[in-house]
């Protein structure tokens, strides 16, 4: 039987009061660092100290702080001059709770049919569930593999992430040259929402096609060329944004699965 919606709405209760009263301020501080870093490693292979600051909206020096407390409960591994990147224990915890999230923003959306900022919202609220509730959710769900902005789900029991990183051909958007009809393959989200928000009214999603306009010194237009809204975002956003030109003639093998109604 399909869960019922106010079945969702007792859980995001639930785990709201959870993630208040159970965690400590500490525990919820080392998760989001974990997911930061996780993140930036998705998208530059490395988390510095001054995008996690901006990412998490603390200063600089509190980054550092917290980062040599995570070095040294073996969390993290320091790059000199470089930046940071989980160890295998850090990894470990960070893989858990991304394909929680990214499991319940799966759920959220294609199920619940809340909009993709909505349910980046909630899926936060319910990333402290028991895990045991995300792996029934996951066979309900048909055995995903992404999330609705195209991230691997990191973490199944049934699928390898390295192969499934291997399957997309993409590149983030700095990579791809102007005027070239590209698709949209990934969306790379933080844990702010305005990218998200941005790219959903001007109906830059997963599949669609987007043509950068203009590359400038700080930002760079693009413009969906179906409703012809353009947006102007930051370099340092563009990043977030994978996809693959379509004027290429390698094109990828999406991992694809049949979804409830």
């Amino acid at each position: 039987m399909p869960l019922a919606g106010k079945h969702i709405y007792l859980l995001l209760l639930v785990s709201h009061s959870l993630r208040g009263n159970v965690l400590s301020y500490s525990s919820r501080s080392v998760e989001d660092y974990l997911k930061a870093i996780y993140k930036f490693e998705e998208i530059f292979g490395i988390a510095k100290t001054g995008d996690i600051a901006r990412e998490l909206e603390v200063t600089a020096a509190t980054v550092s702080k917290t980062l040599k407390r995570l070095e040294a409960g073996k969390l993290i591994e320091r790059l000199p001059y470089e930046g940071v990147k989980l160890s295998p224990k850090g990894r470990a915890i960070a893989i858990t709770i991304i394909k929680k999230h990214r499991l319940a923003e799966y759920f959220l959306h294609y199920y619940l049919k809340f909009d993709l900022v909505k349910a980046h919202i909630y899926a936060h609220m319910l990333e402290h569930m028991p895990e045991e509730f995300f792996n029934r959710l996951w066979i309900f769900m048909n055995k995903p593999c992404r999330c609705p902005h195209g991230n691997i789900i990191p973490g199944l029991p049934e699928y390898r992430e390295e192969e499934l990183q291997e399957i997309i051909n993409d590149s983030p958007l700095l990579k791809i040259k102007e005027g070239v009809p590209i698709k949209i393959t990934r969306i790379l989200c933080s844990f702010h929402f305005d990218l998200t928000d941005k790219l959903t009214k001007a109906g830059m999603v997963v599949g669609n096609t987007i043509i950068i306009e203009k590359i400038s010194t700080n930002s760079m237009v693009i413009r969906n060329p179906s409703n012809n809204t353009a947006l102007e975002i930051p370099l340092y956003q563009a990043n977030f944004i994978r996809g693959i030109a379509l004027s290429d003639r390698k094109h990828s093998e999406w991992c694809t699965t049949p979804m409830r109604s």
